[in-house]
């Protein structure tokens, strides 16, 4: 009898305990991925901020503030200027796609030698720059889908931008608070894995680091170049080729394509001069990453491309915009962590 107590004791116990947690996991639940990103914020950018803070004497409120006022200073100019034209694009092909007066221009000759998909996308392309009608008729499901999807995007523009100023005043209090949170995460990771659960804690960090650098803060920067470029230069469509392109850089394909591309469309339709001035800023722009890469990526990145490329997609489906961020780099420290727990040593735990 006294053991069926026990045993009902600890069965309300735990339920009573799982009832908090889920609760406590509803209430959070809206602020995960803005938390998730500033803390992958502030972790990328703590390097930074002791060097300003040693610069500056040793003044950490001063270089955290600092930082986040140059941050919002960026998402407020040229970021908000591009988003700005990206739901103008947004909203001008919904309705031109509404109203059937989209015109879709023949695809470029290297199209059909890409790999897997070159053929297929060449001939729907072509198809459609022929009768467009055809092409919306057959694809017209997951047309008014991807509509759906961009004008919501369009309309949560404002959103995102706040979250992402609001994630760098939150990673400014992360990293005014460093040495208490890695205190409290260590204890953490070592009860989970008493002999390695700092090691884990450090190669976490690093991962972080390595992503950020390696790989979102060149998309971020490369195509704040680009997008600049399109959008001065008149470009059709600028603001949705800037988010192509981010995303082509952050799977690691690269946006030379659709750079390549609209220097086509420049030397055919702009003048002599604005052609050229467009090629010198898009050139180097296309290629900052080759400079970039060897100096931000010097101890290489190891995760693979797919890993990064699912990142990216479920974070995107996820968590819209930010998610785009969050998701490669939440994915790559937990393939990284997984990997090293796989090849470590079974008798260490």
């Amino acid at each position: 009898m006294e053991n069926n107590l026990k045993s009902i004791d600890l069965v309300i116990r735990i339920f009573v305990l799982g009832l908090v947690a889920a609760w406590c996991f509803i209430l959070v639940r809206p602020f995960i991925a803005l938390v998730l990103w500033a803390s992958i914020l502030a972790i990328a950018l703590f390097p930074l901020f002791l060097w300003l803070k040693s610069l500056l004497g040793g003044r950490a409120k001063l270089s955290a503030t600092l930082i986040t006022l140059i941050g919002i200073a960026i998402i407020i100019g040229p970021v908000s200027f591009i988003a700005t034209v990206l739901v103008s694009n947004i909203q001008t092909l919904a309705e031109n796609v509404s109203a059937g007066t989209l015109v879709v221009p023949p695809p470029p000759e290297g199209v059909a030698t890409w790999p897997f998909i070159g053929e297929s996308v060449n001939n729907i392309w072509q198809e459609a720059a022929v009768n467009l009608g055809a092409v919306l008729d057959k694809f017209g499901p997951q047309i008014k889908g991807i509509t759906k999807s961009l004008l919501l995007l369009s309309a949560n523009t404002g959103l995102t931008i706040l979250k992402f100023i609001a994630s760098l005043i939150i990673s400014a209090l992360l990293m005014l608070n460093a040495e208490g949170i890695t205190r409290g995460l260590t204890r953490f990771m070592t009860r989970l894995s008493p002999n390695q659960g700092q090691a884990f804690l450090q190669l976490a960090a690093a991962t972080v680091r390595n992503v950020t650098r390696g790989v979102l803060g060149i998309a971020i920067l490369q195509n704040l170049l680009i997008g600049i470029g399109l959008t001065v230069g008149g470009i059709p469509a600028a603001g949705l080729l800037s988010l192509l392109c981010l995303f082509l850089t952050v799977i690691q394909i690269g946006p030379g394509l659709i750079v390549i591309a609209t220097l086509f469309f420049a030397w055919s339709n702009m003048s002599t001069l604005s052609a050229i001035l467009f090629t010198l800023w898009m050139i180097p722009a296309m290629l900052v990453d080759n400079v970039l890469k060897p100096i931000l990526m010097a101890s290489g990145l190891s995760v693979p491309m797919l890993v990064i490329l699912i990142g990216v997609l479920g974070g995107t489906f996820a968590h819209g915009i930010v998610g785009l961020f969050i998701g490669p780099v939440t994915l790559s420290v937990g393939y990284e962590l997984i990997n090293s727990w796989i090849n470590s040593d079974s008798s260490v735990a």
